[in-house]
Protein backbone atom coordinates (compact mmCIF):
# COMPACT_ATOMS: atom_id res chain seq x y z
CA UNK A 1 0.00 0.00 0.00
CA UNK A 2 1.07 3.39 -0.41
CA UNK A 3 -0.41 7.06 1.04
CA UNK A 4 -2.05 9.13 -0.88
CA UNK A 5 -0.64 11.59 -2.88
CA UNK A 6 -2.64 14.70 -2.68
CA UNK A 7 -2.04 14.78 1.39
CA UNK A 8 -0.82 18.53 1.82
CA UNK A 9 -4.40 19.02 0.30
CA UNK A 10 -6.23 17.21 2.56
CA UNK A 11 -4.09 18.08 6.30
CA UNK A 12 -2.75 21.53 5.56
CA UNK A 13 -0.12 21.61 8.20
CA UNK A 14 -0.09 25.38 9.18
CA UNK A 15 -4.24 25.35 10.00
CA UNK A 16 -4.61 22.05 10.67
CA UNK A 17 -2.13 20.29 13.34
CA UNK A 18 -2.41 16.43 14.45
CA UNK A 19 -4.53 15.50 17.08
CA UNK A 20 -3.01 15.22 21.02
CA UNK A 21 -2.43 12.23 22.66
CA UNK A 22 -1.29 11.63 26.17
CA UNK A 23 1.37 8.87 26.87
CA UNK A 24 0.34 6.28 29.63
CA UNK A 25 2.44 6.21 32.61
CA UNK A 26 5.26 3.89 33.09
CA UNK A 27 3.48 1.57 35.10
CA UNK A 28 1.17 0.78 32.16
CA UNK A 29 3.63 0.16 29.54
CA UNK A 30 5.63 -1.68 31.40
CA UNK A 31 4.12 -5.11 30.37
CA UNK A 32 4.73 -3.68 26.77
CA UNK A 33 7.50 -6.50 26.35
CA UNK A 34 7.51 -8.68 23.16
CA UNK A 35 8.31 -9.07 19.33
CA UNK A 36 5.77 -9.46 16.48
CA UNK A 37 5.59 -10.50 12.82
CA UNK A 38 2.73 -9.31 11.03
CA UNK A 39 2.25 -9.57 7.43
CA UNK A 40 -0.80 -8.18 5.26
CA UNK A 41 -2.77 -10.03 2.20
CA UNK A 42 -2.88 -7.35 -0.57
CA UNK A 43 -4.41 -8.60 -3.95
CA UNK A 44 -1.33 -8.89 -5.18
CA UNK A 45 1.75 -8.94 -2.86
CA UNK A 46 2.13 -9.75 0.99
CA UNK A 47 3.65 -7.20 3.15
CA UNK A 48 5.55 -8.35 6.24
CA UNK A 49 6.77 -6.43 8.94
CA UNK A 50 8.55 -7.77 12.49
CA UNK A 51 8.36 -4.98 15.50
CA UNK A 52 10.21 -5.48 18.84
CA UNK A 53 7.62 -4.11 21.52
CA UNK A 54 9.33 -2.16 24.56
CA UNK A 55 7.99 -0.07 26.88
CA UNK A 56 10.04 2.77 25.66
CA UNK A 57 8.29 2.48 22.36
CA UNK A 58 7.95 0.21 19.10
CA UNK A 59 11.32 -0.62 16.89
CA UNK A 60 10.95 -1.74 13.47
CA UNK A 61 13.73 -5.00 13.07
CA UNK A 62 12.54 -5.67 9.24
CA UNK A 63 10.03 -5.05 6.37
CA UNK A 64 9.28 -7.03 3.30
CA UNK A 65 7.16 -7.24 -0.02
CA UNK A 66 6.70 -10.66 -0.95
CA UNK A 67 5.84 -9.50 -4.45
CA UNK A 68 2.99 -11.45 -6.60
CA UNK A 69 2.61 -14.28 -3.75
CA UNK A 70 -0.94 -15.95 -5.69
CA UNK A 71 0.80 -16.82 -8.74
CA UNK A 72 3.31 -18.81 -7.20
CA UNK A 73 3.92 -21.59 -5.27
CA UNK A 74 3.23 -21.73 -1.61
CA UNK A 75 6.22 -23.08 -0.69
CA UNK A 76 8.69 -20.68 -2.69
CA UNK A 77 7.05 -17.59 -1.22
CA UNK A 78 7.40 -19.45 2.15
CA UNK A 79 11.02 -19.87 2.32
CA UNK A 80 11.79 -16.08 1.30
CA UNK A 81 8.92 -15.19 4.66
CA UNK A 82 10.67 -17.78 6.46
CA UNK A 83 14.35 -16.63 5.36
CA UNK A 84 13.07 -12.96 6.09
CA UNK A 85 12.33 -14.05 9.73
CA UNK A 86 15.57 -15.50 10.40
CA UNK A 87 17.45 -13.05 9.07
CA UNK A 88 16.05 -10.48 11.90
CA UNK A 89 17.68 -12.83 14.11
CA UNK A 90 14.05 -13.74 15.69
CA UNK A 91 13.02 -17.56 16.11
CA UNK A 92 9.67 -19.19 16.71
CA UNK A 93 7.44 -15.96 15.43
CA UNK A 94 3.96 -16.95 14.70
CA UNK A 95 2.50 -14.57 12.42
CA UNK A 96 -0.42 -11.90 12.57
CA UNK A 97 -2.34 -11.97 9.65
CA UNK A 98 -4.38 -9.10 8.21
CA UNK A 99 -6.65 -10.60 6.01
CA UNK A 100 -8.16 -8.31 2.62
CA UNK A 101 -10.66 -6.21 3.36
CA UNK A 102 -13.08 -7.39 0.80
CA UNK A 103 -13.57 -10.48 2.96
CA UNK A 104 -14.09 -9.55 6.08
CA UNK A 105 -17.07 -7.67 7.39
CA UNK A 106 -16.20 -5.46 10.27
CA UNK A 107 -19.09 -4.14 12.52
CA UNK A 108 -18.89 -2.22 15.90
CA UNK A 109 -21.99 -2.78 17.94
CA UNK A 110 -23.18 -1.77 21.43
CA UNK A 111 -23.87 -4.20 24.47
CA UNK A 112 -24.64 -1.94 27.35
CA UNK A 113 -24.90 -3.76 30.41
CA UNK A 114 -23.20 -7.08 29.24
CA UNK A 115 -20.88 -8.25 31.68
CA UNK A 116 -17.51 -9.45 30.16
CA UNK A 117 -17.91 -13.11 30.59
CA UNK A 118 -21.16 -13.06 28.66
CA UNK A 119 -19.96 -10.87 26.17
CA UNK A 120 -19.30 -14.03 23.21
CA UNK A 121 -22.76 -15.63 24.28
CA UNK A 122 -24.70 -12.20 23.67
CA UNK A 123 -22.55 -11.61 20.31
CA UNK A 124 -23.62 -15.67 19.15
CA UNK A 125 -27.47 -14.70 19.33
CA UNK A 126 -27.42 -12.07 16.72
CA UNK A 127 -24.52 -13.08 14.48
CA UNK A 128 -26.79 -14.06 12.05
CA UNK A 129 -27.76 -10.88 11.56
CA UNK A 130 -24.20 -8.93 11.08
CA UNK A 131 -23.69 -10.22 7.91
CA UNK A 132 -25.13 -10.93 4.52
CA UNK A 133 -24.61 -14.46 4.31
CA UNK A 134 -27.29 -16.61 5.07
CA UNK A 135 -26.96 -19.74 6.34
CA UNK A 136 -23.25 -19.82 5.08
CA UNK A 137 -20.56 -20.98 8.37
CA UNK A 138 -18.80 -18.09 9.37
CA UNK A 139 -15.96 -17.37 11.70
CA UNK A 140 -16.03 -14.37 13.94
CA UNK A 141 -13.95 -12.68 16.64
CA UNK A 142 -14.16 -9.59 18.89
CA UNK A 143 -12.27 -7.08 20.25
CA UNK A 144 -12.93 -4.50 22.95
CA UNK A 145 -13.81 -0.82 21.34
CA UNK A 146 -14.81 1.20 24.19
CA UNK A 147 -15.66 0.61 27.61
CA UNK A 148 -18.78 1.57 29.44
CA UNK A 149 -19.92 1.86 32.95
CA UNK A 150 -21.82 -1.60 34.26
CA UNK A 151 -25.52 -1.53 35.32
CA UNK A 152 -25.15 -4.92 37.46
CA UNK A 153 -23.62 -5.35 40.80
CA UNK A 154 -20.50 -7.54 41.32
CA UNK A 155 -19.45 -7.46 38.03
CA UNK A 156 -16.56 -6.56 35.94
CA UNK A 157 -17.16 -3.18 33.80
CA UNK A 158 -18.78 -4.33 30.51
CA UNK A 159 -17.84 -2.88 26.92
CA UNK A 160 -20.33 -0.55 25.93
CA UNK A 161 -18.63 -0.87 22.56
CA UNK A 162 -17.71 -4.19 20.70
CA UNK A 163 -15.48 -4.56 17.31
CA UNK A 164 -17.09 -7.56 15.42
CA UNK A 165 -15.15 -9.39 12.75
CA UNK A 166 -16.66 -12.12 10.34
CA UNK A 167 -15.45 -13.96 7.27
CA UNK A 168 -16.86 -17.34 5.78
CA UNK A 169 -15.60 -20.66 7.36
CA UNK A 170 -14.42 -21.32 3.66
CA UNK A 171 -12.07 -18.37 3.22
CA UNK A 172 -10.35 -18.64 6.49
CA UNK A 173 -9.51 -22.06 6.44
CA UNK A 174 -8.13 -21.66 2.73
CA UNK A 175 -5.93 -19.27 4.03
CA UNK A 176 -4.83 -21.53 6.91
CA UNK A 177 -4.43 -23.78 4.37
CA UNK A 178 -2.02 -21.66 2.20
CA UNK A 179 -0.13 -20.54 4.81
CA UNK A 180 0.00 -23.87 6.08
CA UNK A 181 1.66 -25.10 2.86
CA UNK A 182 4.27 -22.03 3.09
CA UNK A 183 5.29 -22.82 6.77
CA UNK A 184 3.95 -19.98 8.03
CA UNK A 185 2.30 -20.74 12.08
CA UNK A 186 -0.19 -18.57 12.65
CA UNK A 187 -0.92 -17.00 15.68
CA UNK A 188 -4.02 -14.60 14.40
CA UNK A 189 -6.03 -13.68 11.70
CA UNK A 190 -7.59 -10.37 11.65
CA UNK A 191 -8.52 -7.53 9.87
CA UNK A 192 -7.41 -3.67 9.58
CA UNK A 193 -9.57 -1.66 12.15
CA UNK A 194 -8.50 -4.49 14.49
CA UNK A 195 -4.80 -4.27 14.79
CA UNK A 196 -5.16 -0.65 14.39
CA UNK A 197 -7.10 -0.10 17.34
CA UNK A 198 -4.69 -2.30 19.57
CA UNK A 199 -1.78 -0.51 18.02
CA UNK A 200 -3.04 2.81 18.90
CA UNK A 201 -3.24 2.34 22.70
CA UNK A 202 -0.04 0.12 23.67
CA UNK A 203 2.24 3.58 24.52
CA UNK A 204 -0.80 6.50 24.06
CA UNK A 205 -3.95 7.22 25.14
CA UNK A 206 -6.02 7.77 22.04
CA UNK A 207 -7.24 11.39 21.38
CA UNK A 208 -11.24 11.59 21.27
CA UNK A 209 -11.52 11.82 17.73
CA UNK A 210 -8.72 11.25 15.27
CA UNK A 211 -9.02 9.91 11.17
CA UNK A 212 -6.32 8.30 9.18
CA UNK A 213 -6.12 7.16 5.73
CA UNK A 214 -4.18 4.48 3.38
CA UNK A 215 -4.98 3.89 -0.57
CA UNK A 216 -4.08 0.90 -2.84
CA UNK A 217 -5.38 0.40 -6.32
CA UNK A 218 -7.38 3.72 -6.40
CA UNK A 219 -9.07 2.86 -3.41
CA UNK A 220 -9.17 4.65 0.08
CA UNK A 221 -9.08 2.96 3.44
CA UNK A 222 -10.82 5.02 6.22
CA UNK A 223 -10.29 4.43 9.90
CA UNK A 224 -11.39 6.70 12.94
CA UNK A 225 -12.49 7.17 16.31
CA UNK A 226 -14.85 9.64 17.53
CA UNK A 227 -17.68 10.02 20.64
CA UNK A 228 -20.73 8.79 18.22
CA UNK A 229 -18.27 5.70 16.27
CA UNK A 230 -15.69 4.41 18.92
CA UNK A 231 -14.77 2.42 15.74
CA UNK A 232 -15.25 3.44 11.78
CA UNK A 233 -13.61 1.70 9.20
CA UNK A 234 -14.40 2.09 5.26
CA UNK A 235 -13.25 2.04 2.06
CA UNK A 236 -14.15 4.32 -0.74
CA UNK A 237 -13.70 3.58 -4.71
CA UNK A 238 -13.95 8.13 -4.39
CA UNK A 239 -11.48 10.65 -4.60
CA UNK A 240 -9.46 10.92 -1.03
CA UNK A 241 -11.16 14.15 -0.58
CA UNK A 242 -14.69 13.50 -0.82
CA UNK A 243 -14.03 9.71 1.00
CA UNK A 244 -12.47 12.08 3.86
CA UNK A 245 -15.81 14.14 3.82
CA UNK A 246 -18.23 11.36 4.08
CA UNK A 247 -16.17 9.77 6.84
CA UNK A 248 -15.94 13.30 8.81
CA UNK A 249 -19.76 13.34 8.05
CA UNK A 250 -20.53 9.46 9.18
CA UNK A 251 -18.04 9.90 12.31
CA UNK A 252 -20.06 13.56 12.97
CA UNK A 253 -16.86 14.85 13.61
CA UNK A 254 -15.20 18.87 12.76
CA UNK A 255 -15.13 19.33 9.49
CA UNK A 256 -11.30 20.51 10.46
CA UNK A 257 -10.22 17.57 12.17
CA UNK A 258 -6.89 16.88 10.01
CA UNK A 259 -7.18 13.56 7.87
CA UNK A 260 -3.55 11.73 8.01
CA UNK A 261 -2.08 9.09 6.62
CA UNK A 262 -1.58 5.75 8.88
CA UNK A 263 2.00 6.18 9.10
CA UNK A 264 1.88 9.02 10.47
CA UNK A 265 -0.91 7.87 13.51
CA UNK A 266 0.84 4.75 14.55
CA UNK A 267 3.84 5.36 16.49
CA UNK A 268 7.61 5.60 14.96
CA UNK A 269 6.69 4.00 11.46
CA UNK A 270 9.81 3.95 9.36
CA UNK A 271 9.66 5.81 6.38
CA UNK A 272 8.87 2.80 3.47
CA UNK A 273 7.34 0.34 5.38
CA UNK A 274 3.29 -0.33 5.33
CA UNK A 275 1.43 0.86 8.19
CA UNK A 276 -1.01 -2.08 8.41
CA UNK A 277 1.68 -4.40 8.46
CA UNK A 278 3.54 -2.74 11.11
CA UNK A 279 0.43 -2.04 13.34
CA UNK A 280 -0.08 -6.07 12.47
CA UNK A 281 3.44 -7.05 13.87
CA UNK A 282 2.57 -4.35 17.23
CA UNK A 283 -0.98 -5.98 18.08
CA UNK A 284 1.05 -9.43 17.65
CA UNK A 285 4.14 -8.70 19.87
CA UNK A 286 2.21 -8.68 23.20
CA UNK A 287 -0.89 -10.62 22.44
CA UNK A 288 -1.97 -10.89 26.40
CA UNK A 289 -2.12 -7.16 26.17
CA UNK A 290 -3.20 -6.25 22.34
CA UNK A 291 -7.00 -8.11 23.13
CA UNK A 292 -7.28 -7.97 19.24
CA UNK A 293 -10.41 -9.57 17.02
CA UNK A 294 -9.21 -12.95 15.85
CA UNK A 295 -10.80 -15.21 13.74
CA UNK A 296 -8.88 -18.05 14.43
CA UNK A 297 -10.88 -20.93 16.77
CA UNK A 298 -8.26 -20.89 20.00
CA UNK A 299 -7.36 -24.42 19.62
CA UNK A 300 -5.60 -23.53 16.30
CA UNK A 301 -3.61 -20.55 17.13
CA UNK A 302 -0.03 -21.38 17.28
CA UNK A 303 1.74 -19.01 19.88
CA UNK A 304 5.48 -17.27 20.55
CA UNK A 305 4.50 -15.63 23.92
CA UNK A 306 6.91 -16.43 26.38
CA UNK A 307 4.51 -16.14 28.80
CA UNK A 308 3.54 -19.70 28.15
CA UNK A 309 7.01 -21.59 28.97
CA UNK A 310 6.55 -19.53 32.29
CA UNK A 311 5.31 -22.15 34.40
CA UNK A 312 7.38 -25.07 32.96
CA UNK A 313 10.60 -23.07 32.98
CA UNK A 314 9.35 -22.19 36.85
CA UNK A 315 8.84 -26.02 37.45
CA UNK A 316 12.07 -26.76 35.82
CA UNK A 317 13.88 -23.92 37.66
CA UNK A 318 12.56 -25.70 41.03
CA UNK A 319 13.71 -29.08 40.00
CA UNK A 320 17.10 -27.57 39.64
CA UNK A 321 17.44 -25.75 42.74
CA UNK A 322 15.76 -29.02 44.83
CA UNK A 323 18.71 -31.11 43.13
CA UNK A 324 21.33 -28.87 43.51
CA UNK A 325 19.96 -28.21 47.23
CA UNK A 326 19.96 -32.45 47.72
CA UNK A 327 23.34 -32.76 46.05
CA UNK A 328 25.80 -29.86 46.37
CA UNK A 329 24.24 -27.48 49.00
CA UNK A 330 23.07 -30.25 51.83
CA UNK A 331 26.09 -32.26 51.78
CA UNK A 332 28.06 -28.68 51.55
CA UNK A 333 26.79 -27.79 55.02
CA UNK A 334 26.56 -30.88 56.28
CA UNK A 335 30.35 -31.08 55.55
CA UNK A 336 30.85 -27.56 56.60
CA UNK A 337 28.93 -28.37 60.25
CA UNK A 338 31.46 -31.48 60.67
CA UNK A 339 34.45 -29.36 59.97
CA UNK A 340 33.26 -26.91 62.68
CA UNK A 341 32.58 -30.11 65.12
CA UNK A 342 36.05 -31.24 64.53
CA UNK A 343 37.44 -27.69 65.10
CA UNK A 344 35.54 -27.15 68.59
CA UNK A 345 36.56 -30.76 69.89
CA UNK A 346 40.05 -30.13 68.73
CA UNK A 347 39.89 -26.19 70.55
CA UNK A 348 38.33 -28.50 73.71
CA UNK A 349 41.45 -31.37 73.46
CA UNK A 350 44.05 -28.88 72.46
CA UNK A 351 45.56 -28.07 75.82
CA UNK A 352 45.76 -31.66 76.80
CA UNK A 353 47.53 -32.19 73.51
CA UNK A 354 50.08 -29.14 74.24
CA UNK A 355 50.75 -30.81 77.96
CA UNK A 356 50.94 -34.41 76.25
CA UNK A 357 53.80 -32.86 74.07
CA UNK A 358 55.78 -30.76 76.24
CA UNK A 359 55.83 -34.20 78.37
CA UNK A 360 56.86 -36.27 75.22
CA UNK A 361 59.21 -33.16 74.47
CA UNK A 362 60.51 -32.99 78.04
CA UNK A 363 61.07 -36.54 78.32
CA UNK A 364 62.77 -37.21 75.07
CA UNK A 365 65.34 -34.13 76.20
CA UNK A 366 65.78 -36.21 79.60
CA UNK A 367 66.38 -39.44 77.55
CA UNK A 368 68.87 -37.69 75.04
CA UNK A 369 71.10 -36.02 78.37
CA UNK A 370 71.31 -39.64 79.73
CA UNK A 371 72.83 -41.52 76.93
CA UNK A 372 74.85 -38.07 76.61
CA UNK A 373 75.76 -38.89 79.89
CA UNK A 374 76.35 -42.43 80.02
CA UNK A 375 78.63 -41.83 76.73
CA UNK A 376 81.22 -39.34 78.49
CA UNK A 377 81.58 -41.64 81.51
CA UNK A 378 81.93 -45.09 78.88
CA UNK A 379 84.58 -42.98 76.88
CA UNK A 380 87.31 -42.47 78.83
CA UNK A 381 87.81 -46.39 79.35
CA UNK A 382 87.01 -47.22 75.70
CA UNK A 383 89.44 -43.95 74.54
CA UNK A 384 92.03 -45.83 76.70
CA UNK A 385 91.36 -49.01 74.99
CA UNK A 386 92.26 -47.46 71.78
CA UNK A 387 95.25 -46.00 72.37
CA UNK A 388 96.95 -49.34 74.18
CA UNK A 389 95.16 -51.26 71.18
CA UNK A 390 97.74 -48.96 69.32
CA UNK A 391 100.30 -49.27 70.92
CA UNK A 392 100.00 -52.77 70.59
CA UNK A 393 100.14 -52.67 67.28
CA UNK A 394 102.48 -50.37 66.34
CA UNK A 395 105.66 -50.69 67.77
CA UNK A 396 109.05 -49.51 67.08
CA UNK A 397 110.78 -48.33 64.82
CA UNK A 398 106.76 -47.28 63.67
CA UNK A 399 106.28 -44.06 65.62
CA UNK A 400 103.01 -41.62 65.58
CA UNK A 401 103.06 -37.86 65.93
CA UNK A 402 99.73 -37.51 66.85
CA UNK A 403 96.57 -39.75 67.52
CA UNK A 404 92.52 -38.09 67.03
CA UNK A 405 90.21 -40.28 68.59
CA UNK A 406 86.54 -39.46 68.01
CA UNK A 407 82.90 -41.31 68.82
CA UNK A 408 83.28 -43.21 65.95
CA UNK A 409 86.86 -43.08 64.09
CA UNK A 410 90.21 -42.46 64.97
CA UNK A 411 92.72 -40.39 63.01
CA UNK A 412 95.97 -41.49 63.15
CA UNK A 413 99.59 -39.56 62.08
CA UNK A 414 103.02 -40.77 61.42
CA UNK A 415 106.32 -41.97 60.19
CA UNK A 416 106.83 -45.62 59.25
CA UNK A 417 109.42 -47.88 57.35
CA UNK A 418 106.25 -48.48 55.10
CA UNK A 419 102.85 -47.33 55.49
CA UNK A 420 100.88 -49.60 53.15
CA UNK A 421 100.94 -52.87 55.65
CA UNK A 422 99.54 -50.95 58.02
CA UNK A 423 95.42 -50.81 57.04
CA UNK A 424 95.85 -54.40 57.21
CA UNK A 425 97.54 -54.87 60.59
CA UNK A 426 94.94 -51.89 62.03
CA UNK A 427 91.59 -53.60 60.18
CA UNK A 428 92.67 -57.06 61.68
CA UNK A 429 92.25 -55.28 65.43
CA UNK A 430 88.84 -56.40 67.42
CA UNK A 431 88.20 -52.07 67.95
CA UNK A 432 88.95 -51.11 64.19
CA UNK A 433 87.87 -51.66 60.57
CA UNK A 434 87.81 -49.75 57.73
CA UNK A 435 90.70 -48.20 57.25
CA UNK A 436 91.80 -46.06 55.04
CA UNK A 437 94.85 -43.45 54.32
CA UNK A 438 92.55 -40.06 54.36
CA UNK A 439 96.12 -38.29 52.81
CA UNK A 440 98.49 -39.72 50.53
CA UNK A 441 101.48 -41.18 51.55
CA UNK A 442 105.09 -39.33 51.11
CA UNK A 443 108.46 -40.17 51.21
CA UNK A 444 110.71 -38.91 53.76
CA UNK A 445 113.96 -40.01 53.68
CA UNK A 446 114.00 -43.41 54.59
CA UNK A 447 110.53 -43.35 56.35
CA UNK A 448 107.30 -42.76 54.64
CA UNK A 449 104.55 -40.36 56.17
CA UNK A 450 100.85 -41.54 56.50
CA UNK A 451 97.55 -40.38 58.06
CA UNK A 452 95.21 -43.25 58.23
CA UNK A 453 91.34 -42.89 59.37
CA UNK A 454 90.11 -46.23 61.37
CA UNK A 455 86.61 -46.84 62.67
CA UNK A 456 85.52 -47.77 65.54
CA UNK A 457 84.04 -51.15 65.74
CA UNK A 458 80.43 -51.01 66.88
CA UNK A 459 80.35 -47.24 66.53
CA UNK A 460 80.17 -46.54 62.41
CA UNK A 461 77.24 -43.77 61.83
CA UNK A 462 77.86 -41.48 64.62
CA UNK A 463 78.69 -37.78 63.92
CA UNK A 464 82.45 -36.87 64.41
CA UNK A 465 82.56 -33.61 66.44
Amino acid sequence: MSTLSPEAALVPVETAPLPQSVELPLFRRALVFGTGFGIVIGERNLEAAIVRARPSGPALLAAATIRDFRNRPAAEWGAELLGFVADSKETRLAATVVLPRSEVIARAIHLPGVADKDIPAAIELQIDTLHPWGDTEVAWGWSRAKRGASSLKNEKASHDTVLIGITRKEILAGWETLFAEAGIPLAAVTFSSAVLHAALRFWREAPPALLGFTTENGKVEIYGESEARPVFSAEFSLAPERAVSLARAEMRIAPDLPAVPLSEMLPGVPSGCQPLAYASAIAGAVPRLASIANLLPPERRESHNRVQYLLPGTLGLLVVVGLVLVFLVFPALEQRRYKADLAQATRQLEPVALRAQNLERKTAAARARTAMLDDIRRRPQADLDVLNELTRLLPPPIWTSSIEIYPDNVVISGEADQAAPLLKIIDASPLFQNSEFSLSVTRASQTEQFRIKTFRRGRIGRTTP
